[in-house]
């Protein structure tokens, strides 16, 4: 089966019980640990045995989890191009994913619930949609994710928010930027993030993370003034390479960008994993930008370099000796743009 629909996918959700064992996978980021904590309680109400593995894009293998004693495996927001073959490693256990990144073929007992053809709807937000559980987490991946800058979503922040009695700006600045500053300050141990978030019951309680995100904000003005003194411009291209103490690389990037449709934003840092490379992070808010495509110019030839993500916000790899290979493969692409 290639691919499921929406009532398939809820089938699969409402006939799990309490004799299953369920793995739940999830991305690192905030749509990701959203829609990871929505996913596993529903698994619990419903009585399973449940345990979550955080996924790392070009860290985790899906060969290399401890899977051996599950019948069954949830898999959120992890893209599909990067499971694609490792999936195949998994043998006599029902999964089911959903994902909302670029579309590729699994094995055809996977259960596959992709939302590519709705356009740009976060795992989080689906994993409500599938489950009714806590749409104010939902939201706050949504935005976590920049859902609120894509029409398809409208709706369902306007609605979440009306239900709430806020406007967007006071939920992100009270909730959603806390909720997600804290994943940020425990990235290193994601081991320790799920179950601190997990007992997050209510809006309320997002106010017992504050000493996690203090310091995160701490260190993201720290960067923003460090980018307006130190960037570096190819054209509308605007680039700032730094050492953040946390991972707040992307967030930087998405505050800069923010309300500037016209210039695009590249951020570079040293990869904690690798000395040797350099982690990307772009971002661009034109209704019409294609970062995959630029990033994927910027990389050509380049060895041991990978990128992908949305259209308007893109990461990847390189070389740190390739940085100059990068800036020039850069010139080269805008010289040939009409």
């Amino acid at each position: 089966m290639p691919e499921i629909n929406k009532q398939q996918a809820e089938e699969f959700l409402s006939n799990i019980s309490k004799e299953d064992n369920v793995a739940i996978i999830h991305h690192d980021d905030g749509d990701g640990v959203c829609s990871g904590i929505i996913l596993n309680e529903h698994c619990i109400k419903q009585g399973a045995t449940t345990k979550t593995f955080t996924y790392h894009l070009s860290k985790t293998k899906l060969s290399e989890l401890d899977l051996s004693a599950f019948n069954k495996i949830i898999i959120t927001d992890v893209s599909v191009k990067a499971i694609q073959e490792d999936i195949k490693s998994i043998k006599n256990t029902q999964i089911f994913v959903t994902d909302h990144h670029p579309k590729y073929d699994l094995p055809n007992d996977v259960l596959y619930f992709p939302t590519t053809a709705e356009g740009y709807i976060q795992a989080s937000r689906t994993a409500y949609e599938l489950t009714g559980i806590k749409k104010w987490l939902a939201l706050i991946g949504v935005i976590a994710d920049s859902g609120n800058l894509y029409k398809e979503n409208d709706n369902f922040i306007k609605e979440t928010l009306e239900e709430l009695n806020l406007t967007l700006e006071e939920f992100q600045k009270k909730y959603s930027h806390i909720f997600s500053d804290t994943i940020v300050y425990f990235a290193d141990t994601p081991e320790k993030i799920f179950p601190i978030l997990a007992e997050i019951n209510s809006l309320h309680d997002i106010e017992k993370l504050q000493k996690y995100a203090k310091v995160i904000e701490e260190e993201i003005q720290k960067h923003v003034k460090g980018y307006k003194a130190n960037k570096e411009k190819i054209g509308n291209i605007n680039l700032y390479q730094f050492e953040p103490k946390f991972q707040v690389k992307g967030i930087v990037a998405a505050i800069l960008s923010r309300g500037n449709q016209e210039e695009t934003f590249i951020f570079f840092s040293q990869k904690d994993s690798d000395p040797n490379l350099l982690g990307i992070s772009a971002r661009d808010q034109s209704p019409n930008a294609n970062l995959p495509k630029l990033l994927e110019a910027a990389t050509k030839d380049l060895e041991n370099s990978n990128c992908g993500g949305h259209p308007r916000a893109s990461g990847g790899q390189i070389q740190t000796k390739d940085l100059e290979k990068f800036k020039n493969n850069l010139k080269d692409y805008i010289q040939k743009q009409p």
